[in-house]
């Protein structure tokens, strides 16, 4: 029995199915427009991997994994934390990420959404959150939702802590 459907539209269905079966095995997948997609692993509070691609969540700096916050004995290991903050919102959905510019290290800075362009942007809940700050010079986007975390005390803002920049200077990072 022969099939009605154009053989164009066939290699169009086989080539969506591949792309989702490689994002669903956390494999980053480039679309036609440029766009990485995928469910990556998460290496800190503002990066993202896509089988090996680094993405560095452009407009925000997040503590590094090794960065503590607090004072004296109230001290609590907020770099980590931020990456579980990160993780668990992150979990097991797709992440589309658009490009804007290859960064240090050749990791591509990008900004990267929960179920695609014009939903939920990653970075700026991590801002929200507290998770994360407003990058210098950059994350003007973002400045509104660093003060009101900062007013409620979210995230990094419940107690003192280094702005990552610093604390990256202080150790010659």
């Amino acid at each position: 029995m022969a099939s009605n459907i154009p053989h164009a539209a066939k290699l169009s269905a086989l080539a969506a199915a591949a792309s989702i079966c490689l994002a669903a095995a956390g494999v980053g997948v480039r679309a036609q427009s440029g766009h990485i997609v995928g469910r990556p692993g998460v290496i800190d509070a503002d990066t993202l991997d896509f089988a090996g691609q680094r993405i560095d969540l452009s407009g925000i700096d997040g503590p590094e994994l090794a960065q503590t916050c607090g004072a004296g004995a109230a001290q609590w290991r907020c770099g980590l934390e931020a990456r579980w903050a990160l993780l668990n919102r992150v979990g097991r959905h797709w992440v589309t990420c658009v490009p804007e510019e290859i960064a240090e290290g050749g990791s591509r800075r990008a900004v990267c959404y929960l179920a695609g362009p014009g939903q939920l942007d990653i970075a700026a809940w991590l801002v929200a959150q507290g998770w994360a700050l407003a990058e210098p010079g950059t994350g003007g986007a973002y400045l509104a939702g660093e003060a009101a975390a900062r007013k409620s005390g979210k995230g990094l803002w419940r107690g003192a802590f280094t702005t990552p920049w610093d604390w990256r200077r202080r150790r010659g990072d």
